[in-house]
């Protein structure tokens, strides 16, 4: 039999074969290192993410939290707020109701005086008497007046006082 020039013999094969192999080994260890590489290049990549989420979360948590606290001093700081201006309020209420309470006795007063001067002067005697009782009623509901809004003035000092009492205690 004749031989074919460049058939491949089975020693040809073997040696394709190795070659192969080793190429393949090769590649194989080449492939390792870059495998290995993006391997660790993902893992720092998800070490990184996860550690960015937890900041994130951190963050959040922080932020809600102050946002939490400062909407509850804000709630406190409303409520005793609200209840300083009810105490104030009260304080000047009563205040108003002790004037009025003043203003009311003082007009029943002069009415009484009204009523007696008006007497008085049905049974004057002379012009002369007349003029002195209508001068007396005249200068004594002045009087009473003054009296009254002095009364008046130091009851909405105390009020005032009392009011401004208010305030300072709140600040404690």
């Amino acid at each position: 039999m004749a031989k074919v020039g460049n058939a491949p013999t089975g020693q040809d094969a073997n040696t394709t074969q190795r070659a192969s192999e080793r190429t393949a080994d090769a590649a194989g260890r080449a492939a390792d290192p870059t495998a290995e590489a993006a391997r660790t290049a993902t893992n720092a990549g998800a070490e990184v993410a996860r550690q960015g989420a937890d900041k994130l979360r951190e963050q959040m948590d922080t932020l809600l939290g102050t946002s939490s606290r400062v909407s509850q001093e804000a709630a406190q700081r409303t409520s005793a707020n609200l209840e300083l201006m009810k105490r104030l309020a009260e304080t000047m209420l009563s205040g108003a109701r002790e004037a009025s309470s003043e203003t009311v006795e003082w007009t029943r007063q002069a009415a009484e005086r009204q009523a007696e001067a008006t007497r008085q002067i049905t049974q004057a005697r002379s012009m002369e008497e007349m003029l002195d009782i209508q001068d007396r009623y005249i200068r004594e509901n002045l009087q009473t007046l003054l009296d009254l809004s002095a009364r008046v003035s130091r009851l909405s000092a105390d009020k005032a006082s009392e009011a401004s009492g208010h305030l300072g205690q709140d600040r404690r």
